[in-house]
């Protein structure tokens, strides 16, 4: 088989993701989606819908396992030699989606490729801090950027991998809950010299988190982070800027100061033109207080 798709669910109706692919997938080619204990009626109806669709399988694990351990349990199931790896809440903004993957495939020797992402054009309310965060960094992430630095811009919400490379990493199977679990695959990526090819391929995020869920995101993917043994940490500036306060003892005095500036922080973080360095700022002073 060419190719697998393997797209995790948790309480998201990915119906219209999976029938738009089924217009473009070649024969030799399956959709596995991965229900974790959605609990949603609407959702658990659509995930029955796809079960009867030709090429589309459904797995539903027992219990809640997180992205990084159902991805790799999707993994197990599928049997594509190439494995396309896309997030729930996504849609496709090309006609020739898997086409140019595959030509891609064909045309370059890599052992992943990263077609991108961008975010809707317009701002949900009250989705500021996330929107406008991503769709920043979403200019600055050019084909040529990507290619220039292809793994600090890699992201496995759009993303394709040989059998044979996800076989040598896979996701951490420690990490149950959200975050995190992208970074460090894709160091484990670069540390085996894995070659990356990025291409102009990207899909939409649909589901922008509010304010207010973003930051809790992005606290709970801290905690994941710290939940983990030092040694399994990634190379990110976050940690190499944690280990340099915590070696001159400052890390208290910033997690100190986090808390005395939080209701301003978080005050201007929901506002539209609130600074990365910010949001940056408040994720390293949460992370010190841990």
């Amino acid at each position: 088989m060419t190719l697998s798709i393997l797209i995790p669910s948790y309480n998201w109706d990915c119906s219209q993701l999976v029938q738009d692919l089924l217009e473009q997938i070649p024969e030799d080619a399956e959709i596995i989606v991965g229900n974790d204990k959605s609990t949603l009626p609407n959702v658990i109806s659509a995930f029955q819908f796809i079960s009867t669709l030709k090429q589309c399988k459904i797995y539903e694990p027992t219990k809640n396992l997180g992205r990084a351990r159902i991805l790799n349990r999707l993994f197990e199931l599928s049997s594509g030699k190439w494995i396309l790896i896309m997030d729930c809440d996504t849609k496709i903004d090309n006609p020739n989606y898997i086409k140019d993957y595959l030509t891609a495939t064909e045309n370059h020797n890599a052992d992943a490729f990263c077609g991108g992402m961008k975010n809707t054009e317009t701002c949900p309310p009250g989705c500021e801090l996330r929107w406008t965060y991503e769709t920043r960094v979403a200019k600055k992430l050019t084909v040529s950027y990507r290619q220039e630095h292809p793994y600090e811009s890699l992201t496995t919400q759009n993303f394709l991998i040989s059998r044979e490379a996800f076989i040598q990493t896979g996701f951490l199977e420690q990490i149950t809950q959200y975050g995190y679990e992208d970074i460090i695959l894709i160091q484990q990526l670069q540390r085996q010299n894995k070659k990356i090819h990025h291409l102009e391929n990207r899909l939409i995020h649909l589901d922008i988190d509010t304010n207010k869920g973003f930051l809790a995101k992005s606290r709970q993917a801290l905690r994941t982070l710290h939940s983990l043994p030092q040694e399994a940490w990634p190379d990110t500036r976050l940690t190499r800027l944690y280990h340099k306060l915590r070696s001159h003892h400052l890390h208290r005095a910033l997690a100190l100061a986090h808390l005395i500036l939080l209701p301003i922080t978080k005050r201007l973080l929901h506002s539209r033109f609130a600074p990365i360095s910010l949001f940056q700022f408040y994720k390293l002073g949460y992370f010190c207080g841990l």
